[in-house]
C-alpha cells in the first residue's frame, strides 16, 4: 500500500512538473516573432488571427515544447530565428548592422525637424520676393464686361 502511494505521488508530481505552458506566456514569446503566412501578414505569431495558420501554428508548438524542456525564453526564441531566419525577428539586433534599425527612425526625425523650417522660411521667401498685382488691367476688364452685356442681351 505504501508504494502504491509513493507512486501515485511521484506520478501526480511528475505530471505536473510537465504540465502544459500556459497560454499568456506562449503568447508572450510569439509576439516576438513576425508570422510569415500570406506573404504580406503584418501580425505576430502570438497575433496572428488566421484561421489554421500554416506558419503560426508550428512555431507555437515549437515554443512550448522549448519551454516544456526547460529552456530559456531567449534559448528558444533564438532557435526560432536560427531555423527560420531573421526575418521573423520582430525587433533587431542592437549589434552591427541591426543598429541602424535603431538608429534610423530617430535619425530621420531630427532630419526631418531641421528641415522643415528651413523648407517653410525658403517658401515664405519665395513669397514674399513674388511681385503681387492684385489689380486687372482696365482694359481687360472692360472688354469682359461689354461681353457679358452682349451675351446678356442675346439672351432675353
Amino acid at each position: 500500500m505504501r508504494h502504491l502511494v509513493t507512486s501515485l505521488l511521484l506520478a501526480l508530481l511528475s505530471t505536473s512538473l510537465h504540465a502544459a505552458v500556459p497560454y499568456a506566456k506562449l503568447r508572450e514569446l510569439g509576439d516576438r516573432v513576425t508570422c510569415q503566412c500570406s506573404g504580406g501578414c503584418s501580425y505576430t505569431v502570438g497575433s496572428c488571427n488566421m484561421l489554421n495558420c500554416h506558419f503560426r501554428d508550428p512555431i507555437l508548438s515549437e515554443i512550448e515544447a522549448g519551454l516544456e524542456a526547460g529552456q530559456s525564453d531567449e534559448a528558444v526564441l533564438e532557435a526560432v530565428y536560427a531555423k527560420y531566419g531573421s526575418e521573423t525577428r520582430v525587433e533587431p539586433l542592437n549589434e552591427g548592422f541591426g543598429r541602424i534599425g535603431w538608429i534610423a527612425p530617430f535619425a530621420s526625425l531630427l532630419v526631418g525637424l531641421a528641415v522643415i523650417p528651413w523648407v517653410v522660411r525658403r517658401w515664405r521667401n519665395a513669397a514674399v520676393s513674388r511681385p503681387h498685382s492684385d489689380s486687372v488691367p482696365g482694359d481687360v476688364v472692360d472688354r469682359y464686361r461689354s461681353q457679358i452685356e452682349e451675351d446678356l442681351d442675346e439672351l432675353e
